[in-house]
This record gives structure tokens, C-alpha cells and sequence, in this order.
């Protein structure tokens, strides 16, 4: 892996999460949905990796068990579930880019449905209540791409006892990522969510600016 090539896929990741409008990030990924994959394993992006492990963990029935990939994207975790722990669940994938998720398609994943759907502020899926065993996004919620208020709607999908895995960076996310804290705090608090488990992990490798990220495990009660 060249110095060239990991800067090239560093400035690439900065353009996209780093924008200032959702409109803006939801342009940058149309053109970047073809290098996506290839770019994040340059830098060598594991938040996808974490979250099947935490996943296969945590979860015992890989037969029945119905999953959403929410901010699925390219269906990378759809993919590290399907080839590396042979899962046989129903899977379904929703993310707010078309070309992500023609990405995704191509990797021929047996999806039940393809989403695609931009996540508001209200967090209200097309999808119903407690449909869902797992709920699972890996870096999905950063500003301008999933609501961080989001999360009060989107834990209506997963059924009592289910389970939500996130991967989030601890950094970079400014007021995001503590308002987000505050938010699963306040569902805790109000018995709606149940903290199970974390696992702290470097998000990039294989860039010399380390940065600390970590994938979340919460029940549904």
C-alpha cells in the first residue's frame, strides 16, 4: 500500500463525511460508490469487521434471525455476514444513495429488500414495528448522513429484545457524536434501550492519524 494511494482514499473519505450539507455528501458518494469499497480497505477500515464479530457474539440463531443494515452503503457488513460467518437470515438493506446501493446489489448478498431511503430527523423507517431481531450500522451515524436524533424512531423497528449494534467514531464528530451519547442515555434512562456491550477499535489502520472509534451493542425492551 503506496503513501500515494492512502492519501488518495483519505481525501476521498473527507470529502464525503466531512460535508457540510447531507445534499452534499449524497453527491460525493454518487461518484464515489465505485472506489468506496477499494478506498476503505486502502486506509484499512475495520468497522465493518467489528460489527459482524460483535454481531456473531451476540447473536446465537443464524438461521432465523432478521437483520436491517441501516446506511448500508456498498453492503459491507451484509457481505462480512454472509461469506465470513455463513449467515442464512433474512437481510435487509437500507441507505439513501441509489449508487451505494447498486454496489451492493452486484455482491448478489440474497437481500430480502433494497432500500433506499433517507433517514430524517424523526427517524420513521417505511418499514414496521418490530420487525427486526437486529438493527446493525456500521458508520453511519456522523453528521449530515443519518439524524442524530434519528435514533428515537429508528429503535421502533426492532423487536423487544432485539438488538442494536453501532460502530460510531469517538472523535471527529464535534457536538454529533455527544448528543448521540445523550440520546441512547435518555432511551436507557426511559427503559427503552438496555446497554449490553462495546468494543473500542481504530477506525483507519493504516493512516497515521489514529481514530478512536467503537461498535455499541443495546437491547430493545
Amino acid at each position: 500500500m503506496s503513501k500515494t494511494e492512502i492519501e488518495t482514499a483519505l481525501r476521498a473519505v473527507k470529502s464525503t463525511v466531512f460535508c457540510q450539507t447531507a445534499e452534499e455528501s449524497q453527491f460525493y458518494y454518487d461518484v464515489w460508490s465505485k472506489h468506496f469499497d477499494n478506498d476503505t480497505s486502502t486506509l484499512g477500515s475495520l468497522s465493518s469487521i467489528i460489527l459482524t464479530e460483535m454481531f456473531s457474539k451476540h447473536i446465537t440463531d443464524f438461521k432465523n434471525c432478521q437483520v436491517l443494515d441501516l446506511g448500508g452503503g456498498t453492503g459491507k457488513v451484509s457481505f462480512n455476514l454472509r461469506n465470513r460467518f455463513h449467515f442464512k437470515g433474512e437481510i435487509d438493506i437500507l441507505d439513501a444513495n441509489m449508487n451505494m446501493l447498486y454496489e451492493a446489489y452486484q455482491k448478489d448478498l440474497n437481500f430480502r429488500n433494497i432500500l433506499r431511503h433517507f433517514v430524517t430527523e424523526t427517524g420513521n423507517l417505511p418499514l414496521a414495528d418490530e420487525m427486526y431481531d437486529v438493527v446493525a450500522s456500521a458508520g453511519a451515524f456522523i453528521p449530515n448522513h443519518i439524524s442524530v436524533t434519528s435514533i428515537f424512531g429508528i429503535i421502533n423497528v426492532i423487536k423487544r429484545g432485539g438488538l442494536l449494534l453501532v460502530t460510531r467514531r469517538l472523535k471527529t464528530t464535534e457536538g454529533y457524536g455527544q448528543q448521540f451519547v445523550e440520546n441512547v442515555e435518555k432511551l436507557c434512562s426511559e427503559k427503552k434501550l438496555k446497554y449490553v456491550d462495546h468494543m473500542e477499535y481504530v477506525h483507519f489502520t493504516n493512516v497515521e492519524d489514529k481514530i478512536p472509534s467503537g461498535c455499541f451493542v443495546y437491547q430493545r425492551l
